[in-house]
């Protein structure tokens, strides 16, 4: 059994390495806000092009194998993180924005049920019709760049940790 849902394609996680880890997820900026002569706030896109960066922290007895990474490399991330996304009353199906880890994806009602579905791919189809918003749970994966990475370990406390930095390419 795993200690963590956390995917890291290229590092491996030996026993006590990666338990209780954190990971945040925020929008890479894509424009600026500028003040009008009236003072009012104005954004300018750049592009439309929505991409994330992420910082995955642990606290644990080990550290991962980062033998096969460095800055700029390439790695495969299967999500802690999870994203939410709707499907709005009398439709029956979205696309998510991302491909989910396998086994991630939750459908529920407003109320918190259970809610059937059929996934293809990145789409998620209700096997009936409901006259209530769904929300659809998932875990992504995201192709990301390390843009640094810090390891750490505390020798008479018998700890370590790791912080990994990452932008979606």
């Amino acid at each position: 059994m795993s200690e963590t849902n956390l995917i890291l394609g290229l590092i491996g996680m030996p026993p006590e390495s990666a338990r209780n880890c954190i990971q945040t997820l925020a929008p890479i900026p894509n424009g600026e806000f500028h003040k009008t002569i009236n003072g009012d706030s104005v954004f300018f896109k750049s592009t439309s092009i929505k991409k994330y960066k992420s910082v995955i922290t642990c606290k644990d007895i080990n550290t991962p194998i980062i033998d096969k990474i460095w800055i700029g490399s390439q790695i495969n991330v299967g999500c802690i993180q999870n994203l939410w996304q709707s499907i709005e009353s009398g439709k029956n199906s979205v696309v998510l924005i991302r491909p989910p880890v396998k086994d991630s994806v939750n459908v529920i009602d407003e109320s918190g049920n259970n809610i059937h579905f059929k996934l293809d791919d990145n789409e998620v189809t209700l096997l009936r019709s409901y006259s209530e918003k769904i929300f659809v749970c998932f875990r992504p994966w995201l192709t990301m760049q390390v843009t640094n990475f810090q390891l750490e370990t505390n020798e008479w406390g018998l700890s370590g940790g790791w912080k990994l930095e990452l932008e979606e390419v």
